[in-house]
């Protein structure tokens, strides 16, 4: 079984279970910060070794040499560490030692993601799961056992403001609906990819861009896409506050942020797994149960 049919049947009807959801998010967020941190990883080795002298040009950053990526470098690899041990934490026997391990996990890898300063939306999903983590690992450190309803009810509260606020403003966005906000996000890519940032994937290339964004099927494509983003954003709100049974909230976020990643596949990973874990908790026990 395979698809929507085994999620349905790993999670039932009424959601996955509060367990599972912690595992679950757990993952998730082991593979943002991995991610995350590989591709500062690589980028920092790719400048260093193609582009020494002239260095690169980083939105937000400007150009960008060897020595300026040096505390990003850092950072990353404290990034991989806190990943690396929240594998470890996981699998040790004790609930107080792993929960103990884990809250010290989280609270590096906030550091780290504070300490980057970039006002990325990812940052703000990474710092809402991690911090929901380890509010859990605060009850099984405080009683012995984590205790759902609280941590449900955080995930609740802030995953249903991100996705409702989310959808709204692109709701409220004429340049979004037309479909302008992803096609700039497509060439955007390409440009980025061209100069050499390994965060992104060099496609469309720069030679078929103009082309593309001038086919008036791309151009359908895109209104279409937009408006089926925006309204599902505003779904899936409604689902993490609770109106929506938990089952068809988690079989629609999946393959919704599947198709986010698709538009750019390297660099929207860490944003997607955050999201969808902070989900994963938030059904368990919604503010507004179904």
């Amino acid at each position: 079984m395979t698809g929507p049919a085994a999620l349905t049947s790993s999670f039932g009807l009424a959601g996955p279970s509060a367990a599972t959801a912690a595992a679950a998010a757990t993952g998730c967020l082991v593979l943002a910060l991995g991610w995350q941190a590989a591709l500062v990883l690589l980028d920092d080795r790719a400048v260093r070794r193609d582009y020494a002298r002239a260095g690169v040009y980083r939105l937000g950053r400007g150009w960008t040499g060897p020595a300026a990526l040096a505390a990003r470098r850092r950072r990353a690899l404290a990034e991989a560490a806190a990943a690396a041990a929240l594998l470890l934490a996981a699998g040790l026997p004790s609930p107080r030692w792993s929960g103990a391990l884990t809250l010290l996990c989280c609270a590096l890898a906030a550091a780290v993601v504070l300490g980057d300063r970039a006002p990325r939306y990812t940052s703000v999903c990474l710092l809402v799961l991690l911090a929901v983590l380890g509010l859990r690992q605060v009850t099984v450190l405080a009683t012995g056992a984590p205790r759902a309803a609280p941590v449900g009810a955080a995930a609740s509260f802030f995953a249903a403001q991100m996705y409702l606020v989310a959808g709204i403003r692109k709701l409220r966005s004429p340049h979004f609906m037309r479909g302008g906000v992803i096609a700039d996000n497509i060439a955007y890519n390409s440009w980025q990819a061209a100069a050499g940032s390994r965060e992104f994937l060099p496609l469309p290339r720069l030679p078929q861009l103009a082309v593309l964004l001038a086919a008036p099927a791309f151009q359908a494509g895109c209104r279409a896409a937009a408006v089926a983003t925006a309204a599902t954003e505003v779904t899936l709100g409604l689902g993490a506050l609770g109106l929506l049974p938990a089952a068809a909230t988690v079989l629609l976020a999946v393959p919704t942020h599947l198709a986010f990643t698709a538009i750019s596949p390297r660099r929207i990973v860490p944003f997607s797994a955050a999201s969808l874990g902070l989900l994963l908790l938030a059904v368990t026990h919604p503010l507004l149960p179904w």
